[in-house]
């Protein structure tokens, strides 16, 4: 576990604030995603205030991602950077934002990724990338388009289902 995002309070507690810069490399935070991985480094900037007995950070955390389309399995990069807010006791030793930015990124992570919207994926007969190559198969139907077809919908209510 990365221990890199941890900042001391003496200064917080001397001056009443602190800005903080930290850069980790992405292999820290390497189960922060369920699919995809982390490219580069994972840079976490902000500022460090006090109010009353609580210290609060205020800042982003940022870097860079890859992940496969979901239609044509080609690799996607992309930046993401994610709001942090944490607080934690003044005087209960150093501030560890370690676990925020790895929950950040986490819920930062897409559902869905594709190269472009209109990626027109994989045939699924012969396995091609569609977008680059035009082998000759039928588009299919969604399969809940094909499962639909020839049924009309019900207009009525069955007398035992009410």
């Amino acid at each position: 576990m990365a221990t890199t995002f941890v900042f001391p309070l003496t200064e917080v507690k001397e001056n009443g604030e602190q800005s903080v810069r930290a850069e980790v490399p992405s292999a820290s935070f390497a189960d922060a995603l369920s699919e995809g991985e982390l490219i580069g480094n994972v840079v976490l900037e902000g500022i460090i205030r006090a109010a009353d007995e609580t210290a609060l950070f205020d800042g982003a955390a940022k870097g860079q991602w890859r992940f496969e389309c979901t239609r044509c399995l080609k690799p996607v990069d992309g930046q993401w950077n994610e709001r942090i807010e944490a607080e934690a006791p003044i005087d209960g030793g150093p501030m560890d934002l370690t676990e925020d930015v790895r929950q950040a990124i986490g819920l930062a992570q897409p559902m869905k990724v594709v190269c472009k919207p209109d990626c027109k994926g994989l045939c699924p007969t012969c396995r091609q990338d569609r977008n680059t190559t035009d082998c000759g198969h039928a588009a299919p139907l969604p399969d809940d388009t094909r499962a639909m077809k020839g049924v009309r919908p019900r207009l009525t209510p069955r007398p035992d289902k009410g």
